[in-house]
């Protein structure tokens, strides 16, 4: 989606030339108008796309684009950079946000309250910018992603920057501010919006001298919540991995089983470390109706001249044990035992035979840990995805950073309370 204007905000400076206050005036142009104000500004340039300071020789040295290339070669190979990650998750190390300094980050959460103001607040995937000048900022967005043409929000946004700096005589003090909800994408079947953004920001700053920071509010990763790298981890893979000491005895155990397809082990590995290191989820994650799909099978335990004399019988007992749904549980075994004893000490009514209430109380047992093993094979794979994310996007920034230092930061934006209740993603 494509929105033609522009949010202009002059700085007011009143004598302070070293720290100029806050922006204070706001006015809306159309991107049109803006360009073609730039287009007659340039007549006198030397060069439009490039500064004084590149003329005179003093350009940044050709070689950092080299070695930036260098630097990031693997991330453009998506198989070995998965390896990569799957080999620092394995072992679980310290697996902390890199978020933006103090001042860029300040600079994000006032841009974001314009932005809200002016726009409305947005849960779903959007990317805006700013770029801020000596005299003025000028805010473009917000931007969302259509995915029918394969186009995500950040590549309208280094569009609509690159035509703004190409239009201008930029000053060297300038700075690109990039906002994206979700962390760019590090693959997909064109280049990734990180490595875009990342080669876009190296080339503003070798010729314009501007200087660029992305902020985020959710580590995407490689594809986010459509990472399908987990997908095979089911309740028996690791009930497996539990039970074997190490990946050699577990793919012994695997190969006995018929269901099981034993995993490589950095995934092995990672599973295993998880186990460690997390509870049991609460069930109260079983929203809506979804946890009642799982005791259908319940309503074949009677015949059709049993549902007839007790209809709501059924309906009833598994209405009763919602109540289970909230209540934490420390281990997949004292969820089980809950299930247990829920069925084994629910009351009937008078009506219903002891061998019908006997097959009730085994038939909601089997439901019941059908629905704890998927429950909690899902929570399972939540986790090493939002592990896996975060990761990712942590290990690429320690990468890029080792030669863009001097003109780029990329990092998550810290939000207040108020506000991170308002930002949860969606993409």
């Amino acid at each position: 989606m494509f929105l033609s204007r522009l949010s202009r905000k002059h700085s007011l400076f009143h004598g302070h030339e070293k720290e100029p206050p806050l922006y204070t005036k706001k006015c809306l142009v159309s991107l049109k108008t803006l360009l073609d104000r730039y287009q007659s500004d340039r007549t006198n340039c030397v060069h439009p796309f490039i500064p004084e300071s590149c003329v005179n020789g003093d350009t940044k040295s050709p070689t950092d684009t080299k070695s930036l290339l260098e630097q990031l070669s693997c991330w453009a190979d998506t198989q070995t950079s998965v390896q990569k990650v799957l080999e620092h998750l394995k072992f679980r190390q310290a697996n902390a946000d890199i978020f933006l300094n103090d001042s860029i980050n300040r600079k994000f959460l006032e841009f974001h309250r314009d932005i809200t103001e002016e726009c409305g607040a947005e849960d779903k995937q959007h990317s805006w910018a700013v770029i801020e000048k000596q005299e003025e900022i000028v805010m473009y967005g917000p931007y969302y992603p259509n995915y029918i043409k394969g186009e995500h929000s950040e590549d309208i946004i280094i569009k609509q920057t690159q035509e703004l700096l190409e239009s201008d005589v930029v000053s060297e003090d300038w700075k690109v501010y990039v906002f994206t909800m979700n962390s760019p994408c590090l693959a997909r079947n064109t280049a990734p919006c990180m490595l875009n953004l990342v080669q876009k920001a190296q080339e503003w700053w070798s010729v314009h001298g501007v200087r660029t920071h992305i902020g985020y509010v959710k580590c995407w990763g490689f594809k986010g919540t459509k990472e399908n790298l987990f997908r095979n981890i089911n309740h028996s893979q690791v009930d497996c991995i539990a039970q074997t000491e190490d990946h050699e005895s577990y793919v012994k155990a695997a190969e006995k089983s018929t269901d099981l397809n034993p995993l490589c082990e950095n995934l092995f590995s990672s599973v295993k470390h998880l186990l460690r290191s997390v509870s049991f989820p609460s069930m109260n994650l079983v929203q809506g109706q979804d946890w009642k799909s799982y005791f259908k099978s319940m309503h074949g335990v009677l015949s059709e001249d049993e549902k007839t004399i007790f209809p709501q019988v059924v309906n009833t007992m598994i209405e009763a044990s919602q109540g289970l749904l909230s209540e934490k549980s420390e281990s997949f075994e004292e969820c089980l035992e809950k299930g247990r004893a829920f069925a084994s000490d629910y009351t009937f009514s008078p009506q219903v035979s002891d061998a019908i209430q006997d097959q009730m109380r085994l038939a909601f047992q089997q439901c019941w840990k059908q629905m704890a093993q998927d429950k909690s094979a899902e929570f399972i794979r939540e986790k090493l995805t939002e592990d896996f994310n975060q990761r990712t996007v942590q290990l690429f920034i320690k990468d890029a950073v080792k030669c863009t230092k001097q003109y780029l930061q990329i990092g998550r934006i810290r939000f207040s309370g108020e506000d991170l209740q308002a930002t949860q993603v969606v993409r």
